[in-house]
């Protein structure tokens, strides 16, 4: 199992030192919509860097419906919980594959490698803009942006133009009613951006998509690069 064929963009840029050490503790697992991989302010076991599909980070405030603050694809990983605890839940949203490994190993491998604990520090970085950034959007971007700037993003994480449609997701995604999902859906149509058919979005015109959702997206994606670079 060499390091250059894992899909995983963190993982392939582990020091061979670092990956030789995680490599035997690596488990290949399939994830299934609806998965709940962390649960909040629960004992975390595994960390998750996601081969294909994609995480949702939800935020929750007692019996209010949840929020989704952040999304892990191949670029990243789940929340490494130094503490054993997240307070924050992570769900798979579009099924795929990943490898996890226990998340003590992991942390103890962190506090030991100087290269790993920067490109953690790094990557953590990243999570907090793109975090930022999405309050941000909740605050001063219309539903039609927000939905573009969302596509977008899940766009940059999956394989092809085809989005499984879960209306379920779409209220969390964006904070809000069904009807206004449905009614930003198609805006994006009408512009050409997207087709929507059978429980799937079909992404048309990338560029379109990036003009409607009006600067809401780009920023956190350009900090990873600067941070991260290729992998």
């Amino acid at each position: 199992m060499s390091q250059v064929t894992f899909k995983n963009r963190l993982i392939r840029k582990f020091s061979p030192d670092d990956f030789e050490v995680l490599r035997p503790a690596l488990e290949r697992v399939s994830l299934k919509v609806r998965d709940m991989l962390i649960r909040p302010n629960m004992h975390v076991q595994h960390v998750y860097f996601p081969e294909s599909g994609q995480l949702s980070v939800l935020a929750k405030a007692n019996n209010s419906e949840p929020i989704e603050v952040g999304m892990i694809g191949r670029e990243g990983m789940s929340e490494m919980a130094l503490s054993g605890q997240a307070p924050l839940q992570t769900i798979v949203q579009v099924a795929g594959e990943a490898w996890r490994v226990d998340r003590k190993l992991f942390s103890n491998l962190v506090s030991q490698s100087r290269e790993l604990s920067n490109l953690m520090l790094r990557y953590q970085q990243f999570m907090t803009f793109q975090v930022s950034f999405t309050a941000l959007s909740h605050g001063d971007f219309t539903v039609t942006e927000r939905l573009a700037r969302w596509l977008l993003m899940l766009h940059d994480r999956i394989d092809g133009n085809e989005v499984p449609l879960v209306h379920e997701f779409f209220s969390w995604m964006l904070a809000v009613r069904r009807a206004g999902v449905t009614e930003a859906m198609n805006e994006l149509r009408a512009a050409g951006c997207i087709l929507t058919a059978r429980g799937k979005i079909t992404i048309l015109d990338r560029d379109a998509l990036i003009s409607m959702a009006s600067g809401s997206y780009g920023q956190p994606e350009a900090e990873y690069q600067r941070l991260l670079g290729e992998g």
